[in-house]
């Protein structure tokens, strides 16, 4: 898939709140343009389930709509849960198949044990990593039915969405450049409060080397629990590494950034005291959006406070802006999605080839008809000149006579070829079969025999989807009966249904 958008939209959904944030790329680097922010329908999403899907799209299109330009391309923050984020060390002795290998250890997570799996990974080396160490994968997995609904929900708000992550890689994405870049002599902690969850990450030499997330409990609803609670998972991840792994730098960097999560007015003082470490920075609101390499627009600057988009939304956009900031290139989009959109593409442009040769074919038929009205109008004026000298009316005759026999064989010639080629009347067929394909129909391949058949193959969600189309067909009038040769469920093709249909066509001839 490709990515490098001048213009990008960024949606961060959580249970509470939805946060846009359209960036453009340019000369002078990224910036800000628009963005807004409300919250989500009461009931919509609970417990990382889309509950209400109306009303979530509802919400979605009315956020977008004033912000937005057509067309629409995102990246959306995967929201619903459970959700699988873990760092796998692969040997020097690779498997021929990664992707199996990873599918099977996930396989073994109880949370998604039973359901269709999601999955995508990528490397985690950074700059100065040593390749004499074991190999590095971050591995996310989610849900497969929950992130369909995601697409399905965007889809219907009017969102082309080009990718699907967890906030994680966004947090990462927004920081990396001012938080995570050039740290070769220290080891880089990112603490990441949101909702209900905490995510902490360690990037060595720039290189993700740890990923772990918790669920807050509800006995740390208290702010000064929960910043003692903090601290105390932070020292646990530095000791761990001062035991574990004595190669390691022994100076921390720790960006702590506090998302929609409520902590003492002297949280950073207090994380200071009780961490392992000064270097220390607490991010929450406005702050940790200034703490990403984006700038705002001239228009933007002087907007209100609930127009500032979230981190997330600002991280999310930038996937699509190719920021040069190592992404770590995880993207949940179904892979039937990205080749469904291809296919479509493709069977778009075939009717547009075939739209073309059908107006060449009609102009080549009118332009004679037209020289013959031409000539017409001018024998009408000759006739008005009948008077004139007997010599000349005589020699004009004779040249109008021969430009008319020329002429009139030429219109027989184009009537044998219409009477031999053009029995069926295409563009009316082509019409009725545009209007007749259902949306979950894909036409691959139009082919026809002697003006008398038609064969249609092509994709579809299912066998029903395929009946729907051929009772569309024998409603046309240009169609005299469309019956199906053969429908097969090709799981290669993530079980889409392949068909093929053959319509005896209607004959113009006598009509």
């Amino acid at each position: 898939m490709k990515f490098g958008s001048k213009i990008a939209l960024g949606i961060d959904i959580s249970e509470n709140l939805i946060s846009m944030a359209l960036l453009k790329k340019d000369g002078d680097g990224v910036k800000l343009l628009k963005a807004a922010s409300g919250p989500v329908p009461d009931g919509a999403i609970k417990n990382g389930n889309i509950e209400n899907a109306q009303a979530l799209v509802k919400s979605i299109r009315r956020l977008k709509n004033p912000i937005t330009i057509r067309p629409t391309r995102a990246v959306v923050s995967l929201f619903t849960k459970p959700i699988i984020v873990q760092i796998m060390d692969i040997s020097k002795q690779v498997p021929s198949n990664i992707r199996q290998f990873v599918q099977n250890q996930i396989k073994h997570c109880a949370v998604l044990s039973g359901k269709k799996i999601a999955l995508d990974f990528c490397g985690t080396s950074g700059a100065g990593s040593e390749s004499s160490r074991a190999s590095h994968l971050l591995a996310v997995a989610a849900d497969g039915q929950k992130v369909d609904e995601i697409v399905k929900v965007c889809s219907q708000a009017g969102i082309t969405v080009e990718a699907i992550e967890p906030p994680l890689l966004a947090y990462i994405r927004a920081f990396y450049a001012n938080k995570i870049a050039g740290k070769f002599d220290s080891n880089v902690l990112i603490a990441i409060l949101q909702d209900n969850s905490l995510i902490l990450c360690v990037f060595r030499r720039q290189r993700l080397d740890f990923v772990r997330t918790k669920n807050i409990s509800d006995e740390y609803a208290d702010p000064d629990k929960l910043c003692q609670w903090l601290a105390e998972q932070i020292n646990t991840i530095i000791q761990f590494y001062d035991v574990e792994m004595p190669d390691s730098f022994g100076k921390w960097e720790i960006n702590v950034a506090a998302d929609r999560v409520q902590l003492p007015e002297n949280a950073e003082e207090s994380l200071r005291a009780k961490v392992a470490s000064t270097n220390l920075q607490l991010l929450t609101g406005e702050d940790a959006c200034q703490a990403a390499a984006v700038s705002q627009s001239n228009k933007f600057a002087n907007s209100s406070q609930t127009d500032k988009p979230s981190l997330v939304a600002l991280g999310l956009a930038m996937k699509l802006l190719d920021t040069n900031t190592r992404d770590l290139g995880v993207n949940l989009l179904p892979p039937e999605v990205t080749r469904l959109r291809a296919t479509q593409k493709g069977a778009l442009t075939t009717a547009n080839i075939v739209a073309a040769v059908l107006l060449v074919m009609i102009l080549a038929i009118n332009g004679p008809a037209w020289k013959i009205k031409k000539l017409n109008e001018s024998i009408n004026r000759k006739k008005a000149r009948l008077f004139r000298d007997t010599p000349t009316l005589v020699s004009e005759r004779i040249s109008v006579n021969e430009q008319i026999n020329t002429l009139n064989n030429k219109f027989n010639q184009i009537n044998r070829i219409l009477d031999s080629r053009l029995d069926v009347d295409w563009p009316g067929l082509l019409s009725d079969i545009g209007k007749g394909t259902p949306k979950t129909i894909c036409i691959t391949s139009l082919s026809s025999r002697d003006d008398s058949e038609m064969f249609l193959q092509g994709l579809a969600i299912s066998n029903e989807a395929v009946y729907l189309f051929v009772d569309k067909l024998n409603k046309s009038g240009h169609i005299d009966l469309a019956s199906i040769v053969e429908t097969v469920k090709d799981n290669n093709k993530n079980g889409l249904v392949t068909y093929e249909i053959n319509c005896s066509l209607a004959s113009q001839k006598g009509r």
